[in-house]
């Protein structure tokens, strides 16, 4: 990236001068105090800081640039108690929560992925870079750059551009770029530590660092190194008292079509499943329930209050004292992380105008995801099996000689996903100037490996032989088929098995995956032309990248022997070469009501061996019309290729029930007037219908990539202005409308959706036919179901940011900052077709308004600060009604967090703070009370303390 040179002495109003200049930016409430170190440090020394600006490979021209941008600081990050980046990243009012220790519990390989998600557009269409470059993604077959491996202590700070910028920066950069920007210097020897703890257990986070860094060579060279050691425990729900006490949707009893009941309310307070229980239950022919307690007595099953009351599956729970499941037992609310990160950098200045740079990075993380231990639901169990009392082989033989038992298997353990991550980056680089074009040229490698371990799993047909068992005539229980070993299982009551048939049944599963990165690039950048306004900048770059991944299960997952589907490898690769331009013209300058205008050009031809060339661009205006008023547009197309799993990921075996719309039961059914005509067209005949077997089947088919997928395009604009009044020194407004429309996006479709669709169509030539077969007598009998390009993206709101500051003689200095999105509207379509369109804006997930507060008080060695994070309120569905539910509505919410930081002498800085000061829990709605969702703070009132001390 082409930097911009400033003076590094920063002021008070002269870092606010600074930072109006990049607008839009996020006030650092501790501004006052990075200033008067800046000033301290500019005394020591005359030298000029090089600061990068994202957003565009040209300098900005005047005072503005025409795509917005937020800059967060190093002093916000670090003083707010953030140990992971995206923890501060996911409270930015322009993004949403992507894959987080919350959102990704339970799941098998993306446990503990930390992602940021601008505009709520998808992880995948938010670009990350490192100091300006790419990094390797955080998950084998997708470019999404996982969060845990830059460490928070070693950014110096991380800017946001949200608009498209794939003509800047290529793929991925639809919804926008968060580039972090690291330190690169240090003086000594810095230590630093933080720790903290919510007022509930669970959830402690600690961190560790060091850095060290040196000149050499008469200060012509610098190296720094740094290593992290980060540890964030994770979360049950019996760790939080609100969890404890959960809040569930039930049918209400009192509903009836005739009156002003609504159809489904809220039950608040432990209940359990009466079908299953960690002991097994069954239920004779009479309707009996019957169970096994700890001790495996045989028992009729007890409902403690009784069942729920009320129609439909309310007669699955009972209340109070009762037996059954409870799933706040096994529910993860923030899976646990452990974190060590390396990096080194280092650069030489050869000459005036040769610099040599490397980047090293080495990042090791492992996280846990926990679900509920293996469950069967109705294994045949026979009245012979010796391991039953008289009383249970009565009433099972009196029902003709077997039962089924439905039970979760607790012998087995939790269900356990352990990821080790394993990621690997080396850059070397140099720039520099010939004459008055500055040069940048770099070649990088990253590497990720990525293994995952699923602990707590069964053998399925061993399981199936163990729990058949039967007396061999001596007075042995043994398995019915003693072959392979079996060892009888006992699954009458918890805790009755042997090691020996546990040892038999256990079974664990591996999957080693790996992602690699390759990436080159050149920026040529300087004046071609001086205009009476100014001098006509130009960026050429090139950039070569290519990314390839590949997973390899092992044999227990590729061939199903497993609790669960199976799993097959895959390997794939492409690559692209990118050829840019960026162009700045001013056009006038110092004319009345124009006191700057110009315009920025951007184009980028991409050519890629997966799906083809195509290109991006952009076309902004900056218009100062006064030194206190700017205007500013951006019009521009990005794209998003697809990623190596999108495209290669292996079938893996599924299985489906679904409706076959040509039936001569749905033909006539819907809104098409295509489906009949296109369903004869294949050959079925008039009334024709599927056959028995078919209905009494779920059907087999497979997940599988798509190697013949296009690229997202999206359309994009901005439109804002900036205002710094002249009569308020220091304060600064600006606010930008932002559209964005994504078309050919890529997501996945249900065999059922393609089978809808492909006859509902106006003609068979469509994307959903190919996803299914049929067989001679017209069943559908194969299908695959996989991303393919046919959805849509509709989003546009308004960015307002607020910025202002006021230095005193005696009490110090004063800084306000306000960040704030109001969203207009936000829809999706996943099919194309208009009976799928969902409307967003106004939901919980997609709020009107989201906004973020920041006051910061600087006196002497003192900075203290308060923040204030606000979600607005909105509903559970647009689509339901006061009929549908009760609990649709959900209240906005505000979160405090508090900081102080005390600079005790030149080295040694002290802070402390309080997080969620007021204790503020999610709401309690059925659907955000847990937070599964990532959207609410499950820590509670949060206490934190750090210490930084440096040896120079």
């Amino acid at each position: 990236m082409i930097s911009v040179s400033l003076t590094a002495k920063a002021v008070r109003r002269g870092l606010f001068a600074a930072a109006v200049s990049s607008v839009a930016f996020t006030s650092l409430s501790f501004a006052a105090d990075e200033a008067a170190q800046n000033d301290q440090s500019q005394k020591e020394s005359d030298k000029i800081e090089k600061i990068e600006v994202t957003g565009s490979k040209l300098p900005p021209m005047g005072t503005i640039s025409a795509t917005p941008l937020t800059v967060i600081g190093k002093d916000q990050i670090v003083a707010m108690g953030i140990v992971n980046v995206g923890d501060l990243l996911n409270k930015m009012p322009q993004s949403t929560v992507g894959l987080s220790p919350e959102s990704s519990t339970g799941t098998i390989f993306a446990s503990g992925l930390n992602q940021t998600d601008l505009r709520g557009l998808g992880s995948s269409r938010t670009l990350v870079l490192l100091n300006g470059r790419r990094f390797v993604g955080g998950s084998a077959g997708d470019t999404a750059v996982d969060l845990n491996n830059i460490p928070s202590t070693m950014i110096d700070r991380v800017e946001i551009v949200t608009g498209g910028a794939s003509a800047v920066y290529g793929s991925d950069a639809i919804a926008g770029v968060v580039n972090i920007i690291t330190r690169k210097e240090t003086d000594g020897l810095e230590l630093d530590a933080s720790y903290t703890q919510p007022e509930q257990s669970g959830g402690e986070k600690s961190q560790y660092s060091f850095a060290y860094g040196t000149n050499f060579a008469q200060e012509r060279g610098h190296v720094m190194f740094s290593a992290v050691f980060a540890k964030e425990k994770g979360v049950m729900a019996t760790d939080r008292d609100y969890t404890k006490n959960p809040v569930y949707t039930m049918y209400n009893p009192a509903y009836t079509a005739d009156n002003d009941e609504p159809r489904r309310i809220t039950y608040t307070g432990r209940r359990k499943l009466n079908w299953i229980s960690e002991g097994g239950v069954f239920w004779n022919d009479a309707g009996d329930t019957y169970s096994w307690d700890k001790n495996g007595t045989f028992h009729p099953f007890d409902m403690g209050d009784g069942v729920l009351e009320g129609p439909g599956t309310n007669g699955n729970y009972c209340t109070g004292d009762c037996e059954g499941y409870d799933p706040v037992n096994y529910t993860q609310l923030r899976i646990p992380l452990e974190r060590q990160v390396y990096n080194l950098n280092a650069d030489y200045q050869v000459n005036d105008h040769l610099r040599l740079f490397t980047e090293l990075t080495y990042s090791h993380y492992t996280a846990d995801g926990i679900s509920s231990p293996v469950f069967h639901q109705g294994v045949e169990v026979s009245s012979e099996n010796p391991f039953l009392s008289d009383e249970a082989r009565a009433i099972i033989d009196a029902d003709g000689g077997s039962a089924y038992i439905y039970r979760m298997d607790t012998e087995f353990g939790d269900r356990t996903y352990n990821q080790k991550r394993e990621t690997k980056r080396a850059l070397i680089g140099a720039d520099g100037y010939i004459g008055d074009w500055n040069y940048s040229v770099f070649y990088q490698e990253g590497r990720l490996d990525q293994d995952t371990h699923w602990y707590g799993q069964v053998y399925d047909d061993n399981y199936l032989l163990a729990i058949d068992a039967v007396s061999d005539g001596s007075g042995n229980i043994v398995c019915r088929d003693q072959s392979n070993g079996c060892q009888p299982l006992n699954i009458f009551g918890e805790g009755q098995a042997s090691q020996a048939a546990i040892d038999w049944v256990s079974a664990s599963a591996y999957r080693k995956a790996d992602a690699k990165q390759k990436n080159a690039g050149f920026t040529f950048t300087g004046p071609v032309y001086e205009l009476p306004a100014g001098p006509v900048n130009v960026a050429l770059s090139g950039e070569w990248r290519r990314e390839e991944a590949s997973t390899e299960p092992d044999a227990n997952m590729q061939e199903g022997r497993i609790f669960g589907n199976q799993s097959l490898g895959y390997s794939g690769a492409y690559e692209v070469n990118e050829w840019a331009a960026e162009v700045s013209v001013p056009l006038v300058e110092d004319v009345f009501l124009m006191k700057q205008v110009g315009v920025e050009m951007a184009y980028r031809y991409m050519d890629y061996t997966s799906v083809g060339n195509n290109d991006a661009w952009k076309l902004g205006l900056n218009w100062a019309v006064t030194d206190d008023l700017k205007l500013r547009a951006t019009k521009s197309k990005s794209v998003r290729a697809p990623s190596v799993e999108e495209l290669y990921q292996a079938a893996g075996q599924t299985y489906e029930s679904f409706t076959d719309v040509c039936d001569a039961n749905n033909i006539d059914a819907g809104d098409s007037p295509y489906r009949k005509q296109n369903c004869q067209a294949v050959g079925l005949p008039e009334g024709w219908s599927a056959s028995d077997d078919w209905y009494h089947s779920n059907h087999p088919g497979y997940n599988a990539g798509n190697a013949d997928l296009k690229e997202e395009t999206s359309d994009a604009w901005t439109m804002g202005f900036v205002y710094t009044p002249s009569f308020l020194e220091n304060f600064s407004l600006t606010a930008d409308w932002w559209s964005f429309d994504i078309a050919n996006a890529i997501t996945s479709i249900g065999v059922g959706t393609a089978v809808k669709y492909c006859y509902d169509s106006e003609s068979l030539d469509n994307p959903y036919c190919s996803l299914f077969t049929r067989d001679a007598s017209g069943d559908i009998v194969s299908f695959v179901q996989s991303p393919i390009n046919v959805a849509t993206y509709k989003t546009k709101g308004l960015d307002i940011e607020a910025n202002y500051s006021y230095d005193t003689e005696s009490m110090g200095l004063f800084s306000f900052n306000l960040i704030a999105t109001y969203l207009d509207d936000w829809r999706y379509n996943p099919t194309g077709f208009a009976s799928d369109l969902d409307v967003y804006v106004g939901e919980y997930t997609d709020p009107r308004w989201k906004g973020r507060f920041t006051a910061g008080w600087h006196y002497a060695d003192w900075s203290v600060s308060a923040i204030a994070s606000y979600r607005g309120s909105g509903v559970l569905d647009n689509d339901y009604t006061a009929k549908d539910v009760s609990y649709n509505n959900i209240p906005s919410q505000t979160l405090w967090d508090m900081s102080a930081k005390y600079q005790i002498n030149d080295d040694l800085q002290v802070r402390f703070g309080v997080l969620n000061v007021f204790d503020q829990e999610p709401p309690r709605n059925p659907y955000t009370y847990d937070n599964s969702d990532g959207y609410y703070d499950t820590n509670g009132r949060s206490f934190f303390a750090g210490i930084n001390y440096t040896f120079r």
